[in-house]
């Protein structure tokens, strides 16, 4: 008997394959709901890669004048259309992430769960009353 315990060798002494079950490349298109997650997964990734360019721009503009150019230059059609692009990626984003909070957060009054449309509803006034919030600081300065 050989020191070091047992091995997993198949038949004649070779080791056993593993099974890969042959997957296609466009997996993703062939349900609406896994189409939906996917754009999501892209759609925050785009958002990250924006928010990182704003702060790279922010950054470089480093006094009021550099503020007051970066500030000019976004006013461009290009950026522009970027911008609108970029809430629209957000919309959907935190749509779908609202819409998916119930199933990731179950919530118990006594011995019965809160609706799921309550536990939304919530999530859609907060965001809301975050938006006015905003909005209001915005117009005011």
């Amino acid at each position: 008997m050989a020191s070091g315990g047992a091995t997993s060798t198949g038949p004649g002494g070779s080791k056993p394959r593993n099974y890969l079950r042959p997957m296609p490349v466009l997996w993703w298109l062939k349900r609406p709901a896994y189409l939906k997650f996917m754009v999501r997964e892209v759609t925050s990734a785009f958002i990250a890669g924006y928010a990182l360019c704003l702060l790279v721009l922010m950054c470089g503009a480093g006094d009021a004048d550099g503020f007051h150019t970066m500030f000019v230059s976004l006013q461009s059609s290009t950026s522009i259309a970027l911008h609108i692009v970029v809430l629209a990626f957000a919309l959907f984003h935190t749509v779908t992430f609202f819409n998916l909070t119930p199933r990731a957060i179950v919530v118990h009054r006594g011995e019965e769960k809160l609706p799921e449309s309550a536990i939304k509803g919530a999530h859609y006034a907060g965001w809301v009353v975050v938006s006015a919030v905003l909005f209001f600081i915005v117009l005011r300065g």
